[in-house]
């Protein structure tokens, strides 16, 4: 009798251990989609985590500019635990608005103990499994296509360079310049794939927490200051 017992409880104690593996080496799954050309705009994210039961999904399908003022329209939509729940709702977006969120992560990071090492530790957990991103790009004028061509260059791989030394690349970043000299036109498409663990998204998570809590005024002033934002 003993001897049952005890095996249903190494079985059950086995099953969690390796449920617990399971969740921690599943990844979470995010992919970025940004599509203009001329005035028309789409950007689209989706994160997924253990293995599709969790999901999030943003589409903004337009983006209006009025001056110093742009204005967003987002469907969103979520769902883990069986359940689903979209929402929908359109945001202005200002350059006083920009400066603020600027103001509070500048106030963030001189509030959190260790946060740039914290991000660059965490985003070394990241792995880049796919980056595509063309771009043409016209001005009217040969020489000065040119020059915009070599630009767009210039910034597109110093960008991969940047991330290079803090995230893993996995795959090799596809790039594409595509000069227009018969009119002036701009048009781009961005695409990319990323990936990090459960555990290790769970472990940054916990670290940020117990940063937070040994800031001056802990986690209170966090919420105070997120509150404002």
């Amino acid at each position: 009798m003993y001897g049952s017992l005890y095996g249903w409880i190494a079985a059950a104690v086995l099953f969690l251990l390796l449920l617990m593996t399971i969740v921690y080496v599943s990844p979470i799954v995010i992919h970025g989609h940004i599509r203009k050309t001329g005035s028309n705009d789409d950007i689209e994210l989706d994160v997924k985590g253990l293995f599709g039961l969790v999901s999030y999904q943003m589409h903004i399908p337009t983006v209006e500019f009025y001056g110093r003022v742009f204005k967003l329209h987002q469907e969103m939509t979520g769902s883990g635990a069986g359940m689903t729940s979209k929402q929908e709702q359109d945001n202005e977006v200002g350059f006083e608005r920009v400066m603020k969120v600027i103001d509070t992560f500048k106030q963030i990071i001189q509030l959190t103990n260790h946060l740039p090492s914290w991000v660059k530790q965490t985003l070394s957990k990241v792995q880049l499994k796919q980056w595509n991103w063309s771009t043409e790009v016209g001005v009217g004028d040969a020489m000065w296509t040119a020059m915009a061509t070599g630009g767009i260059w210039s910034f597109k791989t110093t960008m991969i360079g940047v991330m290079s030394q803090l995230i893993r690349l996995t795959a090799e970043p596809q790039l594409q310049v595509q000069p227009n000299y018969s009119k002036a036109s701009f048009s781009t498409e961005w695409s990319c794939m990323a990936q990090i663990r459960f555990g290790h998204a769970i472990v940054a998570g916990m670290h940020l927490f117990r940063n937070a809590k040994k800031s001056k005024g802990g986690m209170k002033e966090w919420q105070n200051i997120l509150s404002k934002a």
